[in-house]
């Protein structure tokens, strides 16, 4: 199956226009919330996901920053497992002591946000903030909320905006919702 054929077989959630302006909102709150800072933030995009939120995020920040990356996944084949495995990690003093933004393309239970939340601690961050492109409203309890958020989503396999589904399709420009049959 394409990703063309996937398209066919799903709705848009979120249109791109809708996703833009959704992140510059969440910049403004950003902003807001560092205006009084004096000295850099660290932002972390965690890969491969966050790579389109990112590099509309980013540009609009009105503070300086440093920009690394964290590669963290707990998902195999489509498939979530119950520990995160870390694919890459900064150095400890590139997040010692320093103010940390991490953003990721999506929350679903919140596992793998608050596992890159706690081995940043460990790191000895001085302080770390979460933004989410997407909140996907479960039935249960995360196991963390973000501290800001663009978009509600469904509780179904959404793709696109650096989402993937199967690994392709994370280029595509709007939200979707795969109808499963």
């Amino acid at each position: 199956m394409t990703i063309k054929d996937v398209v066919k077989d799903s709705e848009i959630l979120y249109s791109y226009d809708e996703i833009k302006i959704s992140i510059s909102n969440i910049a403004d709150a950003i902003n807001e919330y560092f205006k009084e800072l004096s000295y850099s933030v660290t932002v972390l995009p965690v890969m491969k996901g966050a790579i389109p939120f990112a590099g509309y995020l980013i540009p609009q920040l009105s503070f300086n920053t440093n920009i690394e990356y964290v590669h963290v996944t707990r998902y195999h084949q489509n498939i979530g497992a119950k520990n995160c495995s870390w694919i890459y990690k900064p150095n400890a003093s590139v997040i010692k002591n320093k103010d940390i933004l991490v953003l990721d393309d999506i929350l679903d239970e919140g596992i793998t946000l608050l596992n890159i939340k706690n081995e940043l601690k460990s790191m000895g961050a001085r302080s770390i903030v979460t933004a989410v492109l997407f909140d996907k409203k479960i039935s249960k309890n995360k196991s963390m909320t973000a501290d800001f958020v663009g978009l509600e989503v469904p509780n179904k396999y959404v793709y696109g905006f650096g989402l993937d589904f199967k690994g392709g399709g994370r280029n595509l420009p709007n939200l979707f919702s795969f109808n499963e049959k």
